[in-house]
């Protein structure tokens, strides 16, 4: 984004921010609206309000959710109890997430019909603002808008900073488009990036996040596990950055994205795992049929055999049939410990496939650690472990025969 550019959407929200465009009866213009949106899982306190919204590719066109709606009106309708006059700034997210203006609500009302016309007038304006948002640069940089809020919500009172997007970045230190990293156990990324000192700074904030997950064309959906990994690693970066509480807004978003809005790179999806009679599969480290890290501990049982279940009808449609499962894993520890933790692995996969009715002698097992064809590499040019190459790296091969 141009200097200039910035500098007339800048301009334009303190326009849309101050003046807004009704007020009164009116109140519902700009997307602003009143409703029962829920209310949020933390507490939101009456300070400085920061939204990272993202009007990009991929993503449905911006809005609010209700919830956030709900929440927003009420810290404006304390601070004018209260005397205080909170900033709220609008962080465009994009490849490189820009403030796209701020402005202070106030009001001199001399009673509260008045008051509450002020803050309609206000929330009009900044709703416009927010529905008109578009990026400005191609990908998404989800880690930096998040920081850029943070910063922009800092002050003398705890503030709130409230993210909409899907959190799918495409931008080093966290792009999605690298393999594995959708899968792989939050505190093992939020370390690589605390490592690199990429972690957003929010201490003491509110932190809502909203929408993460919910895509538009042509980005492919997100299956329920891979949605859930997503929002378990926003909410530990979150907590990570030092926010004193993290809300995620279930609301789902849906639409178009907007389609004239830079390109931003579609992050493959890994279909989940499904058996060929006759071909490999290899079993990923994800939400369906993943383990804790650094044990033999399925993350969702239940998701486990839901996934597993097709392959035990095989292996009892015919006597002949075979199942080979070879544990692997990330290079991280000694060699043996490699090993024993991938056996222990392809144990727990045979375990659950007899306990679905597979015959046990027709399953053999092994772990080869790390060594093993189509490894990728998972450490860096500084020793420490990459979360979405060591995640990729950890799986249970299974090889049907017969």
């Amino acid at each position: 984004m141009t200097s200039r550019t910035a500098g007339l959407l800048s301009v334009l929200l303190a326009a849309a921010l101050a003046a807004g465009c009704s007020s009164g009866e009116d109140a519902a213009g700009g997307g602003f609206s009143g409703g029962a949106g829920g209310a949020l899982s933390c507490p939101v306190p009456v300070g400085p309000l920061a939204f990272a919204v993202s009007g990009r590719a991929n993503s449905p066109e911006p809005g609010l959710p209700q919830a956030v709606q709900d929440a927003t009106v009420s810290v404006l309708t304390r601070a004018v109890d209260e005397g205080y006059e909170p900033r709220v700034t609008l962080v465009n997210v994009d490849g490189r997430p820009v403030s796209a203006g701020s402005e202070t609500f106030s009001s001199d009302a001399g009673n509260g019909i008045a008051a509450e016309d002020d803050r309609n007038q206000f929330l009009n304006g900044f709703g416009e603002a927010v529905t008109g948002l578009r990026a400005q640069t191609p990908e998404i940089d989800v880690l930096t808008a998040l920081d850029l809020a943070g910063r922009s919500a800092g002050g003398n009172r705890p503030g709130t900073v409230v993210l909409v997007d899907s959190g799918l970045s495409t931008v080093a230190p966290l792009d999605f488009r690298q393999r594995g990293l959708l899968d792989a156990p939050p505190a093992e990324t939020v370390e690589a990036l605390r490592a690199n000192n990429a972690l957003p700074g929010l201490q003491g904030e509110t932190v809502v996040l909203a929408g993460l997950g919910d895509v538009a064309e042509p980005q492919p959906a997100l299956s329920p596990a891979q949605r859930s990994s997503l929002v378990a690693l926003w909410t530990a970066i979150a907590t990570a950055g030092g926010a004193s509480c993290v809300a995620v807004v279930d609301e789902p978003r849906g639409g178009d994205a907007p389609s004239d809005a830079p390109a931003v790179s579609v992050v493959d999806v890994p279909p989940p795992p499904t058996i060929t009679p006759g071909q490999t599969t290899a079993l990923p480290d994800d939400n369906s049929v993943g383990f804790q890290p650094d044990t033999a501990e399925f993350r969702d049982r239940n998701a486990a055999r839901a996934v597993l279940t097709p392959f035990a009808q095989f292996l009892t449609e015919s006597p002949s049939r075979r199942i080979a499962l070879t544990g692997t894993s990330a290079r991280a520890g000694t060699e043996a410990g490699q090993v024993d933790l991938s056996t222990r692995r392809a144990e727990a996969v045979k375990a659950l496939l007899v306990e679905l009715g597979a015959p046990a002698d027709r399953i053999s097992t092994r772990g080869v650690g790390s060594r093993f064809p189509g490894y990728v590499n998972d450490v860096g040019p500084d020793g420490r472990q990459l979360p979405g190459p060591a995640s990729a790296n950890r799986t249970v091969i299974v090889e049907p025969s017969g």
